[in-house]
């Protein structure tokens, strides 16, 4: 396929990031009407990819943004339980384009000053870097809460909908520029990564292939905070982005980090 050619061609241009990303992996992107899918919460990179431990007190909320609006799903929650995986069962009825968003609450990560400062470097962590350097902190172990948001794209029979271009309101998030399961095979894809909900320059945003057992691809984000990037094809794909900045009102970090991604694929 074009886009697997398109694929390897970026792999070669760019470099390699080996972010512990967390992400939803449905069984299937693409459904016919009345389909349910079960939906698996994972977290990993290509050499190691685990099931992410799914309880109550880590989900802040599920949520199925569809064309004729959105939908709770905390109730399609099965949590983890004695040597089971936790995850979801997702009812989609009607044909169109849908977005399962996850937002998690937060925890809490202490690392020495060595190793904090070299994930600082790996997952492109400028806005906390310069901070320790402005205020002298590069030798002082560092202190974060971090919190993980995730959207996995689906395609129900042949109706595509505009909502797969719409941002759903997550503090970071990858928002596609087209609808992906309307794009043609020579067509790359654009992304869109907003922090706050204004455009994020400067964020290093990882594509990788789900099940290659490849290292994603780094791709850096301009003022527009756009890149364009291998578009999905029958593989699964993976796009990921961390962005942290300083806490100063919170007493328990010094720093606050966000992961987040968007999962799609196109067959």
């Amino acid at each position: 396929m074009i886009r697997t050619i398109l694929f390897a061609a970026a792999l070669a241009a760019s470099t390699a990031a080996s972010a512990h990303s967390f992400w939803l992996q449905p069984e299937d992107h693409t459904l016919d009407e009345g389909d349910d899918v079960r939906v698996d919460f994972k977290v990993g990179h290509a050499a190691e990819v685990n099931d992410w431990g799914l309880y109550w007190e880590r989900i802040a909320s599920l949520r199925l943004i569809g064309p004729d609006g959105v939908e709770d799903q905390q109730r399609a929650v099965r949590v983890t339980g004695p040597g089971e995986p936790g995850g979801a069962v997702v009812s989609m009825r009607e044909a169109g384009t849908y977005i399962l968003a996850f937002e998690g609450n937060p925890s809490f990560s202490e690392l020495a000053a060595d190793r904090f400062n070299s994930y600082l470097e790996n997952e492109g962590l400028t806005a906390i870097v310069a901070h320790r350097e402005a205020t002298g902190a590069m030798g002082e172990d560092g202190t974060e809460l971090y919190a993980r948001r995730a959207k996995a794209l689906f395609q129900v029979g042949d109706r595509a909908t505009g909502n797969a271009t719409q941002r759903v309101g997550q503090i970071l998030e990858i928002v596609p520029l087209a609808n992906p399961f309307a794009l043609g095979e020579n067509d790359a894809l654009s992304l869109q990564v907003f922090w706050r909900g204004e455009p994020l320059e400067g964020a290093q945003l990882s594509a990788s292939m789900l099940g290659s057992g490849e290292e994603g691809t780094s791709f850096t984000t301009g003022a527009d905070g756009i890149v364009t990037v291998p578009a999905p094809g029958d593989a699964a794909m993976l796009y990921s982005v961390v962005w942290g900045v300083p806490a100063p009102n919170d007493a328990r970090a010094d720093y606050f980090t966000i992961f987040a991604s968007l999962t799609v694929a196109v067959e």
